[in-house]
């Protein structure tokens, strides 16, 4: 890989942390509570049985459960990007449920319509999904563009989901994507500069 293009990746791991830290400082200076209030009125405003359901069906790729199974799908695939890809994912999943400990946030004070237990900053769901899909995306990208670009999409979508079932903030969102990003920009960076296989 040439100069200019390393120079580019230290560019992308630059500006994604610098919104992460900006993201963070936001949060703890309370600056997110008036989006956070804002932003699940929007979405509750659209409630219903069929809504929920499908809101229920789009987190459900989010999950444990779906996350594992797009892995697997990835690994008939092509198995050793399936295989890597799983290891990105569970590296991010147990970073997120370190941060939730270490940040303790509860979960909303509204009514949730999934049960969840665990603690709500960052969400898991935007955080996981971000790094699977944008991995497979990153993948897609040079043969596939139209595809990747709409792959990138259903994260965005399970992160709203987690916002109208009422079980996250929209900071908690925002926050599992950034982390998720900038992760993505150190590995993509490695990746393209061989220090971590990317089987492209």
């Amino acid at each position: 890989m040439g100069l200019e293009s390393i120079k580019n990746y230290r560019k992308y791991i630059v500006i994604s942390l610098m919104l992460l830290v900006i993201d963070l400082i936001c949060f703890y200076q309370g600056y997110f509570e008036k989006i956070d209030e804002t932003f699940y009125q929007f979405l509750a405003s659209f409630q219903s049985e069929h809504i929920t359901m499908l809101m229920k069906t789009i987190t459900f790729f989010g999950s444990t459960v779906g996350v594992v199974m797009v892995c697997l799908i990835c690994c008939l695939f092509h198995f050793q990007k399936g295989l890597l890809l799983s290891i990105h994912v569970a590296i991010v999943a147990i970073m997120n449920q370190i941060i939730k400990v270490i940040v303790a946030r509860p979960r909303p004070s509204v009514i949730h319509l999934v049960e969840e237990n665990s603690y709500s900053f960052p969400s898991a769901h935007a955080m996981v999904s971000m790094t699977l899909f944008g991995l497979i995306a990153y993948w897609l990208y040079p043969r596939h563009r139209y595809l990747a670009i709409l792959i990138l999409v259903i994260p965005i979508f399970i992160g709203m989901t987690r916002i109208y079932l009422g079980v996250h903030y929209t900071s908690d969102v925002i926050a599992g994507f950034l982390f998720s990003i900038t992760y993505l920009s150190i590995v993509i960076s490695l990746m393209k500069n061989h220090k971590w296989p990317s089987f492209s």
